[in-house]
């Protein structure tokens, strides 16, 4: 890990791409009848699984509710034995001096979308900014909406240690994923309930990102989107807020696409109970805080967002990857 993010930082000053036009929707979003502040909300505490890096947690493996989106110090640690080394914090988002109460709105949008934190510095791309950024107009605007509803929490989080404050003294953002590289599904545009989904699991969600190969040590961003949703990056159980046991100390992420080293031969409901209720076809946990767990985002997702999901998953073009070994937890009730 460590590796690789001296490498991100060697070439992160030079990576470049068009970081101001993001990417228009591939379908109409069936009108939910939210407004604006209802959408964001929707989209930071479910789809975009904001919480899961921003928000702390209990001592009993709750979110911390009264402390929400107020940022969490030292988030993960690459290089826990060494001091003053390997500590990376979230930003506080909440409407409070310490968080983003003095930002202006495009500050916001520049961050999530582009890279670019509010003091000007490059983000580590630890946050998908570069997966954001192909997000809607509208859907940027309702993030920020419902960020002026949250709460001021005041928290000055730690800093960033190295190599992480050495990207963030970078002089450019990691560049974003490009429309192209997204696949289409199996029917194309055509497939209206697909490209909404796909819309759902690579622009304004993270499927894409936990579920796409490590990129080479070269890229400025973390996934290879040569192999989109095909698997294999591995987290530590801690990274996903998983106890060891019964989960394993590394987690082999999932290749979703229909190959027989993915999910050839699951049913749609088969993805959506994965998806939304952490179970497998053999009623085994999948291991994943973000699936099936009481801190899990996506047990909130529409139905009708879930529906398409799942139809651009099981419309995905295969991809061989065998990403085992396959983390099975529980059986879940």
């Amino acid at each position: 890990m460590m590796l690789r993010i001296l490498a991100v930082v060697a070439v992160f000053t030079a990576a470049c791409g068009d970081n101001q036009k993001p990417a228009t929707d591939d379908a109409t979003q069936p009108d939910s009848g939210r407004s604006s502040v209802e959408r964001g909300r929707y989209i930071m505490n479910n789809l975009g699984a904001c919480t899961f890096c921003h928000t702390p947690l209990n001592p009993d493996g709750t979110r911390d509710l009264t402390r929400l989106f107020a940022g969490v110090d030292c988030l993960f640690d690459v290089d826990p034995a060494t001091a003053n080394v390997g500590c990376i914090s979230s930003r506080n988002l909440t409407n409070d001096g310490t968080g983003l109460k003095n930002a202006t709105d495009d500050q916001i949008k520049n961050a999530f979308r582009n890279g670019m934190r509010t003091d000007g510095k490059a983000l580590a791309p630890v946050m998908p900014y570069y997966i954001f950024h192909n997000m809607t107009d509208d859907d940027a605007d309702a993030i920020v909406a419902y960020l002026r509803t949250v709460p001021g929490v005041d928290h000055t989080v730690k800093a960033n240690e190295p190599p992480w404050s050495l990207i963030n003294d970078s002089l450019m953002p990691a560049p974003p994923i490009l429309d192209s590289e997204i696949p289409l599904p199996r029917g194309g545009v055509d497939n209206l309930a697909a490209m909404r989904g796909r819309y759902l699991t690579a622009k304004v969600g993270l499927c894409i990102d936990c579920h796409t190969p490590d990129a080479p040590m070269t890229s400025p961003i973390p996934i290879d989107m040569t192999m989109p949703f095909a698997g294999g990056r591995v987290f530590g159980n801690l990274d996903l807020g998983l106890p060891n046991p019964p989960y394993p100390a590394m987690i082999h992420v999932r290749n979703l696409t229909p190959d027989a080293t993915g999910l050839m031969g699951y049913s749609m409901t088969d993805i959506k109970n994965a998806v939304a209720l952490g179970k497998d076809p053999m009623g085994k946990a999948v291991c994943a805080a973000t699936h099936g767990s009481m801190i899990s985002p996506y047990a909130a997702l529409d139905p009708a967002d879930l529906d398409d999901i799942a139809a651009y998953i099981i419309a995905l073009p295969p991809i061989a990857n065998n990403t085992s070994p396959n983390c099975q937890g529980p059986t879940v009730p």
